[in-house]
C-alpha cells in the first residue's frame, strides 16, 4: 500500500496516510487528535512509501484521517492569545473617574476622612462708616490785595469723592505755619463755594467769609457729590502775620457725610 507522511500544522502530530485517498489536487483532512482541519496536496509518485498491510488492519497509522467532501474552507487562522483592547481602556478609565467624581460631589463629604465638607462663604463686604474725600494735588496759593483788609492769602483747590456713594457737606480746614512749624492761623470753608479774584479784592471780609462757609455750596454743589465727583473750594486768610515769618501751609478735609 502506498503511504505518505503528513504532519498536523496545529498540534504537530504525524501520521501515515493512504495516498489513494488523496484524489484531488487539494484534499481536506482532519487531525483525530486536535480536530484541526487542513489541506494536503496530492503527492508525487516519488514521495510514496509502499508497505504491506494485512487484511483487516487499519490503513492509517497510528490514527485515521476522515476526508470531507464539503466545500473547501478558508485557510486556517492561527489561535491568538486574547488581550484587552487598549481602546476599551481609554474609554472605561475616564468613565470610571467621572462616575467617581460625581459620587464624591453628590455625597458632599470627604472620601478620605469621612468628614462633612461645607462650602466656603465669602463674608459680606462692609461699607465704610465715613466717606472718603481727599484734597486733589491741584492746590495753588497766592496773595491778593483786599480793599478793606489789605493783603490776603488765597488757597484754591478741589476735593474728590472717592467713596462708592454720594456725599454732602464737605468741610475743609486750612492752616498757616510760622517759625518752627507752629500754627499761625486757621481758616475753614465748605466746598462748592468759589470766588473770583475780583470778588476777593473788592468784597468785605465778612461777606467773603459768609460765602466761604455756605454749607450747601454755590448752586448746591456741596450736596450729593457723586462718586469720583470733584468740587472746588477757596480759603481766604486775612490779618496775616509778617509774610517772612510764614513757612508753610496745609489743607485737610475735616468732615463730610453720606446721603
Amino acid at each position: 500500500m502506498p503511504l505518505i507522511v503528513i504532519t498536523c500544522e496545529s498540534c504537530g502530530s504525524q501520521y501515515h496516510l493512504d495516498s489513494a485517498r488523496l484524489i484531488k489536487p487539494k484534499n481536506k483532512v482532519r487531525c483525530t487528535k486536535c480536530k484541526h482541519v487542513f489541506l494536503v496536496d496530492q503527492p508525487d509518485e516519488d514521495a510514496l512509501i509502499y508497505i504491506d498491510v494485512e487484511e483487516g488492519e487499519e490503513s492509517f497509522i497510528p490514527e485515521t484521517f476522515q476526508q470531507e467532501e464539503s466545500a473547501a474552507l478558508p485557510p486556517p487562522v492561527s489561535p491568538k492569545k486574547r488581550s484587552t483592547s487598549w481602546r476599551a481602556l481609554l474609554f472605561v478609565v475616564p468613565l470610571l473617574l467621572i462616575i467617581g467624581a460625581g459620587i464624591y460631589y453628590s455625597m458632599g463629604s470627604s472620601i478620605f476622612t469621612g468628614a462633612t465638607t461645607t462650602k466656603a462663604t465669602t463674608p459680606p463686604v462692609k461699607e465704610p462708616t465715613t466717606p472718603t474725600v481727599t484734597i486733589m494735588d491741584s492746590l495753588q496759593a497766592f496773595y491778593l490785595e483786599n480793599v478793606q483788609a489789605g493783603q490776603v492769602l488765597v488757597i484754591e483747590g478741589e476735593v474728590l469723592n472717592e467713596s462708592s456713594k454720594p456725599v454732602s457737606f464737605v468741610l475743609i480746614e486750612g492752616k498757616l505755619y510760622g517759625p518752627n512749624e507752629k500754627v499761625a492761623q486757621i481758616r475753614r470753608c465748605s466746598s462748592g463755594n468759589s470766588l473770583t479774584r475780583k470778588e476777593i479784592s473788592n468784597l468785605k471780609i465778612t461777606d467773603i467769609e459768609e460765602r466761604m462757609m455756605n454749607r450747601e455750596g454755590k448752586n448746591l454743589k456741596n450736596v450729593r457729590i457723586p462718586p469720583a465727583g470733584k468740587v472746588p473750594f477757596v480759603l481766604v486768610f486775612h490779618s496775616l502775620p509778617e509774610i517772612n515769618s510764614l513757612s508753610n501751609y496745609s489743607v485737610d478735609v475735616v468732615s463730610s457725610k453720606f446721603d
